[in-house]
């Protein structure tokens, strides 16, 4: 086990994440009671079983209590003996659980899971640490001010991790790798994390991470290795980010040699609401299946959801297929006015550089559109226009 790290440096390491991402109560009594805040007993009881909790809600609460009523005064936090570094990780997660079943981020909840890494750093625990000492060089690498002194101390934590052979050291090297658009470093990183811990949760994590890089990022793509990483990251995880995109992938490897589990995979994917998988529904119902109904619900959804302008397109498509032309219409002079505003909204020079590149998009599938139905445009025009 790596010493503990002193307060000085873990208080450093958070700091700057609450305070650029959350607005931080000065005092307690801007803050609301815990339980108001968190979800039901039973509910609560369920997370910490789902994660393999070790200690109780009965023993976790006045835990959590502790830490949430000082989180303007660290020092004071004191723990019941039986508490462990771990325990305090493992509240760590369910608070994140939490998080993600509510699809919210109380900003309350975000600084008491910020104290417990904090904590259980300070009492030793490796995850902790791993996780506060790439926090400090995320920071760097992003520009953030940190100084000389704390860079230098957090890289050497993460060499004596890595000797240690500590795998989450490993998963966040590769993540911090990618991010910084070094692929092939974070493959290798990711390689040597799922030789340390292979069937995991963390480790489906994992596998969806190299199943995207074989698929998208290496020198050539490697099909057959993406296939196998997505269909590992399945195996191992939950119903979370990382499956749902490995059953959105799996769907596009399937699609040509077996469309019918290609389907299976976009509907499970959709179901939990991947905007992408409406469309590629949508387009195998009515281009190999030729249940034209289908198709339209699932553009319908994605439309919806996202105005998805490849989902217009296939209404399109679908209604005259389906020789209801009135309706094709109603669509084109959709399509029309988009592509009138995407023309005139490239004119602008205050459009951000992430939403440039949508519009892009959504302007080259408008054009390939025009460009392709030429004759379907002109029998509408000619019968309704």
């Amino acid at each position: 086990m790596i010493r503990p790290i002193v307060r000085r440096s873990i208080r450093l390491y958070s700091t700057a994440t609450n305070s650029s991402s959350v607005e931080v109560p000065s005092d307690i009594t801007s803050r609301p009671s815990l339980l108001s805040i968190l979800p039901s007993k039973r509910t609560i009881n369920r997370i910490l079983f789902d994660n393999d909790a070790r200690l109780p809600y009965k023993k976790m609460m006045p835990v959590l209590s502790t830490i949430y009523d000082n989180l303007d005064t660290p020092s004071e936090i004191k723990f019941p003996k039986y508490v462990k570094p771990s325990d305090l990780m493992t509240f760590k997660s369910v608070l994140g659980s939490i998080r993600v079943m509510t699809h919210s981020m109380n900003r309350n909840l975000v600084r008491l899971e910020n104290e417990l890494v904090e904590q259980a750093a300070e009492l030793g625990d490796n995850d902790a640490i791993t996780i506060l000492a790439f926090e400090t060089v995320r920071k760097k690498v992003k520009g953030q001010e940190v100084t000389k002194e704390d860079y230098q101390y957090a890289n050497d934590l993460i060499k004596q991790l890595t000797d240690l052979k500590h795998p989450l050291v490993f998963k966040m090297g590769g993540d911090l790798a990618f991010e910084m658009n070094v692929h092939e470093k974070a493959k290798e990183y990711w390689l040597d994390f799922i030789k340390l811990q292979p069937d995991t949760i963390m480790a489906s994590h994992v596998y969806c991470n190299l199943g995207m890089y074989y698929f998208s990022y290496g020198e050539h793509p490697d099909l057959k290795q993406a296939k196998l990483y997505f269909e590992k990251s399945i195996r191992f995880g939950e119903i979370d980010k990382y499956t749902i995109k490995a059953h959105y992938y799996l769907g596009q490897l399937y699609a040509e040699v077996d469309p019918r589990v290609s389907k299976y995979h976009w509907e499970v994917s959709a179901s939990q609401g991947l905007k992408e998988s409406f469309q590629s529904l949508g387009f195998l119902e009515m281009n190999i299946f030729e249940n034209f109904e289908k198709a339209l619900e699932w553009f319908k959804l994605g439309v919806e959801a996202s105005n998805d302008v490849a989902c217009l397109i296939g209404q399109f498509d679908v209604y005259f297929k389906m020789k209801k032309y009135q309706q094709g219409f109603d669509i084109l002079d959709k399509l029309e006015t988009l592509q009138e505003q995407f023309n005139k909204a490239k004119l602008r020079g205050d459009i951000p550089d992430d939403m440039k590149s949508v519009m892009e998009l959504n302007k080259s599938l408008l054009e390939t559109f025009f460009n392709t139905r030429t004759d379907d445009i002109k029998l509408l025009t000619s019968r309704l226009g």
